[in-house]
């Protein structure tokens, strides 16, 4: 039996079942090639071992069976064999070098110089699922429309706004490209969805701007038993203080601020007695059974009566839910139902 591990997309062999968090490890006994992912490897890593596994394989004919063991997830077949050279370790380290981590912060290359972006996932000027895209809107609140969602992607942390008339195609292909962008990068980013009226923490991110970062990586040291720290590591190691001066980062106090702030905003403009808030100018309407059609002209297409949302009637305090309302392409009138 052989364990290789993946270092800079090439197999490495090693000769103790010692398994860091932050690589991939291919273990061979001729029959059954099994691929350990460790939970804090990058996406190069994974792509390069199941590569060489399925490498490994042609070598063979078919012959050997492939299985994808992740960390955590051993099988007793699996520690059984992996014990036959001494009892299998799991060590907080990152041995090989990833070309997707900066190695002087354990953060994705490129990230001190990232700009956060926003996208809208709207089905509605698009004929099915698979022809939707990502539309790239100002990183700002004002931004936000309750009847679609939200992608907002801030480098290290993937953030998804569902609002509350948004459809079924819209979170299921903003869950798909939220995966994507963790992808493509170095595995790290764990999408987070917020709901319309229950996401202060997704607007305080907004609010913070496009320049804000916010890292929950950490350097996993590049040395262990099986590589010694070299003259390289040292000398970033040295320079990591000055580099890392270079990221505005927030506290977790003004966080925790930012986060208070914009509950008390929303307190402060919530309540559907508040005087004023209510637009009598709109036209109210019974609501009719069938086909909805404009009370003024009759108007009856469909795709000429244009829903979106009435924020001046609030139906629901917390989490914020609003009334809807409608305009007719026709004549231009604008009404709601109760």
């Amino acid at each position: 039996m052989k364990i290789f591990m993946i270092d800079q997309g090439q197999l490495k062999e090693i000769n103790k079942p010692v398994f860091s968090t932050g690589d991939v490890y291919i273990v061979d006994d001729q029959r059954t090639l099994y691929v350990w992912i460790g939970n804090k490897c990058s996406v190069d890593e994974k792509t390069a071992g199941a590569a060489h596994a399925r490498s490994l394989d042609q070598q063979r004919g078919g012959a050997a069976k492939i299985i994808t063991v992740d960390q955590g997830q051993e099988t007793p077949e699996f520690l059984k064999l992996i014990n036959t050279l001494g009892a299998m370790k799991v060590v907080e380290k990152n041995v090989a070098k990833t070309l997707l981590k900066d190695v002087s912060t354990g953060d994705w290359a490129g990230f001190s110089e990232w700009k956060n972006i926003l996208y809208r996932v709207s089905s509605e000027e698009f004929e099915g699922i698979n022809a939707m895209k990502m539309i790239q809107v100002p990183f700002s609140k004002d931004s936000l429309d309750t009847e679609d969602c939200f992608i907002a992607d801030l480098g290290n942390k993937v953030y998804i706004w569902q609002g509350n008339a948004c459809n079924v195609k819209e979170k299921v292909k903003s869950g798909q490209w939220a995966r994507q962008i963790d992808a493509e990068r170095s595995g790290l980013q764990n999408e987070t969805i917020f709901e319309e009226g229950d996401d202060i923490e997704f607007i305080s991110a907004l609010m913070r701007g496009e320049d804000y970062k916010e890292s929950d990586a950490f350097q996993l040291r590049a040395e262990s038993e099986l590589e010694p720290e070299t003259e390289a590591d040292e000398a970033v190691a040295r320079i990591q203080p000055e580099f890392k001066s270079q990221v505005r980062e927030f506290t977790p106090e003004e966080i925790k601020s930012d986060i208070a702030e914009v509950k008390a905003t929303s307190a402060s403009s919530a309540g559907p007695g508040i005087p004023g808030t209510f637009d009598d100018s709109i036209l109210t309407i019974d609501k009719i059974d069938g086909r909805r059609k404009c009370p003024k002209c009759g108007n009856e297409d469909k795709m000429k009566i244009h829903e979106s949302t009435d924020k001046s009637n609030i139906i629901l305090d917390y989490p914020r839910v609003y009334g809807k309302m409608y305009r007719c392409g026709e004549c231009g009138i604008a009404w709601r139902e109760k």
